[in-house]
C-alpha cells in the first residue's frame, strides 16, 4: 500500500466508527419515537374509555333525574286535580245554596228567612274552618 492510501484508511476508520455510532443513535431514537407513539395511543384509548364511562354515568344520571322529575310532576298534578275536584264540589254546593236561597227569597215568611240566613252563616263558618 501506498503511504497516502494508508493515511486515508487511517483517517477513514474514525469516520466509519462515527457513522456506526450515529446509526445506532438513530435506531435508538426511532425506537424511542415508536415507543412514545405507542404510549400515546394507549393513553388515548384509556382516556376515551374513561370519558365514555363518564358520559354513560351522566346519561344515566340525567335519565334518573328526569324520571324523578316526571314522577314529582305527576304527583303534584294529581294533588292539584284532587283539589280542583274538591273546589268544583264546593262551588256546586254554593250554587245550590244560592239557587235555593234565591228561590226562597220569594217566600214572605220572615221566620223561614231568618232560619235560612242562620243556616248559611253556619255553613260558611264550617267551610272556613275546614
Amino acid at each position: 500500500m501506498f503511504p497516502l492510501q494508508e493515511q486515508l484508511r487511517t483517517n477513514l476508520e474514525p469516520l466509519q466508527n462515527s457513522q456506526t455510532l450515529w446509526k445506532i443513535a438513530k435506531e435508538n431514537y426511532n425506537r424511542a419515537a415508536s415507543h412514545i407513539k405507542s404510549q400515546a395511543q394507549c393513553t388515548e384509548r384509556q382516556m376515551k374509555k374513561e370519558f365514555e364511562k363518564l358520559h354513560k354515568f351522566l346519561r344515566d344520571e340525567e335519565a334518573a333525574r328526569i324520571a324523578a322529575l316526571k314522577q314529582e310532576e305527576e304527583q303534584k298534578s294529581q294533588m292539584i286535580k284532587r283539589k280542583l275536584e274538591e273546589m268544583n264540589h264546593e262551588i256546586a254546593r254554593y250554587q245550590d245554596i244560592i239557587r235555593t236561597t234565591e228561590k226562597d227569597m220569594g217566600i214572605e215568611d220572615v221566620a223561614f228567612l231568618k232560619v235560612r240566613i242562620w243556616a248559611l252563616y253556619l255553613t260558611h263558618r264550617a267551610v272556613e274552618q275546614s
